[in-house]
């Protein structure tokens, strides 16, 4: 049993990756329904969730709190879900986001710029130059939030514990090493671990209503 983030910036095929991984692990693969989840949970906008992960913090300190109890919630939402363990995530900042949960194996999955420009622009029709302005602003607003939620660069390797080149490794190959290093007892659940997640998830439950409670209007 055993907990995995696939993180990748866009374009990456980190889906694919993740999904095959998963289908062959037989484990959930988990991604967007954070956001749905936390967003029923805590009536919050979908769009607002999405805001929250993927574009870089603004001047105005207002707008970079309230983008900061997004985040809580989304968390909130995925230690949920590892609570349960066996789960492929691949979502943003998933790495982050369950960063003290001791048996998570860390993948970074990454491509060459000009293979991602390629494949946008088959898959969308627009100018490649267009293509590029989009990835590499999508790149650039992931680093800057992560930056400051965590202080840590996404592209920084030494952030995983295994970091894919998906140019001579292809997407079989990938989840097979994947698979291959999961086998490692560093990345076994076990009951000690499973502690960890169990006190995770109640003082996220404790984070959570403290941040409900201060953006709750208060009558005298």
């Amino acid at each position: 049993m055993a907990i995995i983030t696939i993180s990748r910036g866009s374009y990456h095929r980190g889906r694919e990756v993740a999904e095959k991984l998963a289908a062959k692990l037989g484990y959930e693969c988990v991604s967007r329904e954070i956001l749905l989840e936390a967003s029923q949970e805590f009536n919050i906008p979908e769009f607002k969730l999405v805001r929250a992960i993927e574009d870089a913090p603004r001047i105005l300190q207002r707008f970079t709190k309230e983008k900061e109890k997004y985040v809580t919630y989304i968390r909130a939402a995925l230690l949920k879900h590892a609570q349960k363990d066996n789960m492929v995530y691949h979502g943003l900042f998933g790495n982050f986001l369950l960063r003290d949960v001791p048996h998570v194996l860390k993948v970074r999955i990454v491509a060459d710029l000009d293979a991602r420009v390629a494949e946008e622009v088959e898959r969308t029709g627009i100018p490649e130059g267009r293509a590029r302005e989009i990835i590499t602003k999508d790149d650039e607003e992931r680093r800057k939030w992560a930056l400051h939620l965590y202080g840590a660069d996404t592209w920084d390797a030494t952030f995983y514990d295994l970091v894919i080149h998906l140019k001579s490794i292809s997407i079989d190959d990938a989840v097979s090493l994947i698979i291959h290093v999961l086998g490692f007892p560093r990345f076994q659940t076990t009951p000690e671990s499973k502690a960890i997640i169990d006190s995770l998830v109640e003082a996220m439950r404790l984070e959570v209503s403290a941040v409900w409670w201060e953006g709750t209007p208060q009558t005298q």
